[in-house]
């Protein structure tokens, strides 16, 4: 039933439920502002780590003579065994995608089109498919590293060779795990959030 106190009590009321809307609607945007901020920092730190693993992969392959390092580095990237490729792809070519070996092996990983197929033009292609046939030798050597990469250079009933071959590059391995996983504290350097055209943090 309508009386004089109607207007103004519903008046008050809806005003303390704007109150309480703006303010629950401002804590929430903190919640997830705070939330958003807490995510941007670990992907900063990852993305720093990440960087500088591969600018620590780019000098050791540098100073392993190859022309580009940055682009071996950059064509293994994302490979769980990028560390075992840039030590197979220097000692077979220094790195070099045109490279034609004696026996028609081609490319950076010096693969021959006859055993496993046609080898990509460019670095990544030649990349995936190294990864692919020594995944495969490594499935049928049963993990054996030094067998597979024996199998690798010399076919399934490999030269004595083959077996030092494959010796030479696990030690590589060896030393770019050290060089890319012992970093100084100092190597984990900030990097600066700036917001972009769409609104979302964009790192520069």
């Amino acid at each position: 039933m309508r009386n004089r106190y109607y207007q103004p009590l519903t008046t008050a009321v809806l005003g303390v439920c704007s109150i309480i809307a703006a303010v629950t609607a401002g804590g929430l945007a903190g919640v997830e502002a705070g939330a958003n901020a807490g995510v941007w920092k670990k992907a900063v730190k990852s993305l720093d780590v990440f960087d500088i693993i591969n600018e620590q992969r780019v000098r050791f392959v540098a100073a392993h003579g190859v022309a580009d390092p940055a682009a071996l580095v950059a064509s293994v990237r994302h490979s769980p065994m990028a560390n075992l490729l840039i030590s197979v792809a220097i000692e077979e070519s220094r790195g070099d995608p045109v490279a034609v070996g004696s026996a028609g092996e081609q490319g950076a990983w010096q693969v021959k089109a006859s055993n496993w197929g046609a080898v990509p033009k460019d670095l990544h292609g030649q990349a995936g498919q190294a990864e692919r046939i020594i995944s495969a030798l490594l499935v049928s050597c049963n993990g054996n590293k030094v067998k597979a990469l024996a199998w690798y250079n010399g076919g399934t009933t490999p030269p004595g060779r083959s077996y030092h071959y494959a010796e030479r590059i696990l030690k590589r391995e060896g030393r770019l795990y050290v060089a890319v996983n012992y970093l100084p504290p100092k190597a984990y350097r900030s990097r600066q959030i700036l917001p972009g055209l769409t609104g979302k943090p964009w790192l520069m």
